[in-house]
């Protein structure tokens, strides 16, 4: 170093280029999957072409996840995935069909298991695919959801699935 602080103006334009590579990015992968969503109707892109920028720019992932991904564990994911939706959208049908389906509303709390970031962010989301479950407040502690019916038995699957998605993820590198 020549004590210049050029290393420090490296390191801040670096980061700065990596944030918007990644939002270029994001815009890109957006706009694929509203193409994909709305068919490619060109009509829908003056108002998609605002949410696409704003969810780029906004960045609803949580960063900061330096573990990386297991391909196993994705994979063996997909069943349990794909059990999930099913299994909601049979539960919706039922109550649908069958009115006085009996409901014992709570607010239930979950300690986490699984590391900050983007593991937590990816069980909140799947938590929402859980028959009769909503996601209502994440805090450092815990998630918070709201469950219509059977809290004792929504705890055992939150747990299950919590296992799921931490059998998706390496852990984080040591801070040496």
């Amino acid at each position: 170093m020549d004590g210049s602080g050029g290393g420090l103006r490296e390191n801040h334009a670096g980061a700065a280029r990596a944030r918007w590579s990644g939002r270029v990015l994001r815009v890109a992968a957006y706009a694929g999957i509203w193409w994909i969503l709305t068919e490619g109707d060109p009509g829908a892109w003056w108002w998609g072409v605002p949410a696409i920028l704003a969810a780029a720019w906004f960045n609803p992932f949580a960063p900061g996840w330096t573990g990386g991904w297991r391909i196993r564990g994705i994979i063996t994911f997909v069943p349990v995935f794909l059990f999930f939706s099913l299994r909601s959208a049979l539960d919706v049908a039922w109550r649908a069909v069958h009115p006085r389906c009996p409901l014992e509303p709570a607010l239930l709390d979950y300690p986490w298991a699984l590391p900050a970031g983007t593991p937590r962010l990816l069980f909140a989301n799947l938590v929402n695919l859980m028959p009769g479950t909503l996601c209502v407040r994440i805090s450092e502690q815990a998630i918070t959801l709201h469950v219509l019916a059977r809290p004792g038995r929504t705890q055992d699957t939150l747990e299950r699935l919590e296992g799921h998605v931490m059998n998706m993820f390496r852990p984080e590198p040591p801070n040496d």
